[in-house]
């Protein structure tokens, strides 16, 4: 069954199911922080907002109960995204009830809950994808998990914040709720099929949290996770005040890499996802980071005062076309080293990519404060030289395994 491919409208419901639940936190984490900073409210109170995004970092933490509790009548991880969908629904039907300005703090809550329901969301929809997708096929789903993320962004953080200005809070939490609503229609006419390769039998539990990491393989795998973001990261994090120092205004800013970068780098997801299923795994891991460390330099233009909309643009556009593919085939890979525990398994090792990823951010912001711009976008080219060879290094037997087999094991 391996050589089966997986149905169109199976692809459909999982883009969907990816794009659902950044539509909610891209208006949230986005949208949001515009709306109250422009009616004045305090940078410590938007801090807030920007937390949420821990409910994704720690997923982990209660991805075993999804695999552990089974619904084996109406689908495994079907039911749990009928749980989970249903309630990103209700709580924006609950939080579009309340006054964006005088309710602050039962709205924040309610984008938390919010939150919780999305990452338990993902933790579901990732399980589902690995069991119903072959291995050949995996490089496609991720490309529609990172670019149906970057959609929903698109869509929540900037077309609804349009909603909200002509129409006000109440219809732009209504068309948020449409938008989830669409995958939870599909879900309706979905049958949750036999996995296509068979997963080894295990009782999910949390000492799973430290098995899975055992073995000198296993911790190479792991510092891969650690080092692939950083440059790419770091890069992306040192875009925003690059362009403000070079002058540009901050509506330019925010339309140039939130509409501009987010279609870039949806073509650079679904690109890379064509690329990983034509060429296979072990190529695009190795060549990402080094084509990473050539768009990086061109940041160089605008931190030395080259900063027309040109040079502006390229610089963008490099960084944002690049940053996608490293996350798909990431992506793809984690699939490959799951075992056992599908929910968990791939939790865990995203939560090490988006930490690091997190990290290099503040890192390399603080840095370039100490050091300026120039010497750290040029030490962020090297580092993504390294890990080019670092993942050389690791890769040798990626396109060996890269057949069908569930796993892929790097060595060195």
């Amino acid at each position: 069954m391996s050589g089966m491919k997986i149905p169109l409208r199976h692809k459909a419901l999982l883009l969907n199911l990816y794009v659902s639940q950044y539509l909610g936190l891209g208006f949230f984490m986005e949208s949001l922080v515009a709306i109250l900073r422009k009616n004045g409210v305090a940078l410590e109170q938007l801090g807030l907002i920007y937390s949420l995004g821990l409910f994704m970092m720690f997923r982990f933490l209660w991805a075993p109960l999804i695999d552990k509790i089974r619904f084996k009548r109406f689908g495994h991880y079907r039911t749990w995204l009928f749980i989970w969908q249903s309630l990103m629904v209700l709580s924006l039907l609950h939080v579009s009830r309340f006054d964006v300005l005088s309710e602050l703090q039962p709205l924040l809550i309610g984008c938390a809950f919010f939150a919780f329901f999305a990452a338990s969301q993902d933790i579901a929809v990732d399980a589902l994808a690995y069991k119903i997708v072959s291995a050949k096929e995996r490089g496609i789903v991720n490309a529609l998990k990172i670019g149906g993320g970057l959609i929903g962004m698109f869509i929540g953080g900037g077309l609804v914040l349009i909603v909200y200005e002509h129409f006000g809070w109440f219809y732009a939490m209504l068309i948020l709720c449409a938008g989830t609503t669409v995958s939870l229609i599909q879900l309706l006419f979905f049958k949750e099929p036999d996995a296509i390769h068979s997963i080894k039998a295990h009782e999910p539990s949390w000492r799973d949290f430290y098995r899975f990491w055992k073995g000198k393989e296993k911790r190479r795998w792991f510092l891969l996770l650690l080092a692939y973001p950083i440059c790419i990261s770091g890069a992306y994090g040192l875009m925003t005040p690059v362009l403000v120092d070079a002058g540009w205004r901050l509506d330019h800013i925010g339309m140039n890499i939130s509409i501009f970068g987010s279609l870039l780098g949806m073509v650079g997801a679904f690109g890379a996802g064509w690329l990983i299923e034509r060429f296979g795994r072990k190529v695009i891991l190795i060549w990402t980071p080094f084509a990473q460390s050539i768009g990086i330099v061109f940041l160089v233009l605008p931190a030395s005062g080259h900063a027309h909309f040109g040079f502006s643009m390229l610089a963008i556009g490099s960084i944002m076309f690049l940053y996608s593919p490293s996350a798909t085939v990431l992506s793809t890979l984690m699939m490959d080293h799951v075992e056992h525990s599908p929910a968990l398994e791939y939790a865990m090792q995203h939560c090490v990519f988006s930490f690091a990823g997190i990290v290099s951010a503040g890192v390399t912001m603080s840095l370039a404060g100490h050091f300026g711009y120039i010497d750290v976008i040029i030490a962020l080219s090297l580092i993504a030289v390294a890990t080019s060879l670092f993942a050389w290094f690791l890769s040798d037997e990626v396109a060996a395994r890269n057949d069908g087999s569930p796993q892929v094991e790097l060595i060195g």
